[in-house]
């Protein structure tokens, strides 16, 4: 209103008055807010009455994840990143040149600058839990990390041994057990202790999600979308134009240039009508 950012309730009614540059989203009962402008302004973090628990001090913030915050303290070029707790106190100092979220307790950082820096893991006493030594580092998913060294990409554990040696082009974060990976551009799936499910035949993947995993046979252009099981076995052909993960059950896809859903038989169950279409939830 005005220019200024507050929050509406599910009535519509007014909870916290408009009188933030800028807000987010609600994460953890904290959202983050600036006073000033995009320049000069600072981000600190507000309850759901509106009061300011964390004053605005921080150049940069992030939405809190596992009951920390990313922050920074400088500018873009400069400034370095630390983490903070609900009530305002670093549990990190500001000291690494990138980091990110807090996930399955463990959150990735770097130290250095873009072409020699490496990434590295802390824990929640802003502690080293595995030293900076990667080219690259992704968050940890189902207790498994993606690493990249030399430009090749494996996986750690929790206490960053390697248990996947490095030897995909490119990999993904598991999920539901399986990970897709790459090599000479064409992608396949491994399971937690490195063997292959499905052999590397696919030009495209994605992750599993609710027992089915959306794969591409064929060129950008003129390939098409199917779905594999947990075996790695092709349960509903390469078919459609595009396609989305399964949710709740049924799977958003297109044919031509209509997009309709799909149920885990490959069975049309609302045919392609729309222009757009998302994901049920």
């Amino acid at each position: 209103v005005n220019g200024k950012y507050g929050y509406i309730d599910r009535n519509g009614n007014i909870a916290i008055t408009p009188q933030f540059d800028w807000a987010e989203d609600f994460s953890e009962s904290l959202a983050r807010v600036r006073i000033g402008d995009y320049e000069t302004g600072k981000y600190g973090f507000i309850d759901k009455n509106g009061n300011i628990v964390i004053s605005p001090q921080f150049e940069w913030a992030e939405d809190f994840a596992e009951g920390m915050a990313k922050v920074r303290i400088g500018n873009d070029e400069t400034g370095k990143w630390g983490y903070i707790d609900k009530g305002g106190k670093f549990v990190a100092d500001p000291q690494f040149d990138m980091a990110e979220d807090f996930a399955e307790g463990l959150a990735r950082v770097k130290i250095g600058d873009d072409e020699t820096g490496k990434w590295g893991y802390i824990d929640k006493n802003g502690k080293f839990a595995i030293t900076p030594q990667f080219d690259m580092a992704a968050d940890f998913a189902e207790g498994l990390a993606r690493v990249e060294v030399d430009g090749i990409n494996g996986y750690i554990d929790k206490n960053g041994n390697i248990v996947i040696a490095p030897q995909y082009d490119w990999a993904a974060d598991f999920a539901e057990g399986m990970a897709w990976v790459e090599i000479d551009g064409k992608k396949g799936y491994i399971d937690k202790e490195g063997k292959t499910v499905c052999a590397l035949q696919f030009d495209q993947a994605d992750d599993f999600a609710e027992g089915l995993a959306k794969v591409k046979i064929g060129d950008d252009n003129t390939g098409k979308w199917g779905y594999i099981d947990r075996n790695g076995d092709i349960v509903i052909k390469p078919q459609f134009d595009d396609a989305w993960q399964f949710s709740e059950g049924i799977a958003t896809v297109r044919a031509g240039t209509k997009y309709g859903f799909i149920d885990k038989n490959g069975r049309l169950v609302i045919k392609p009508q729309y222009d757009m279409a998302g994901y049920f939830s």
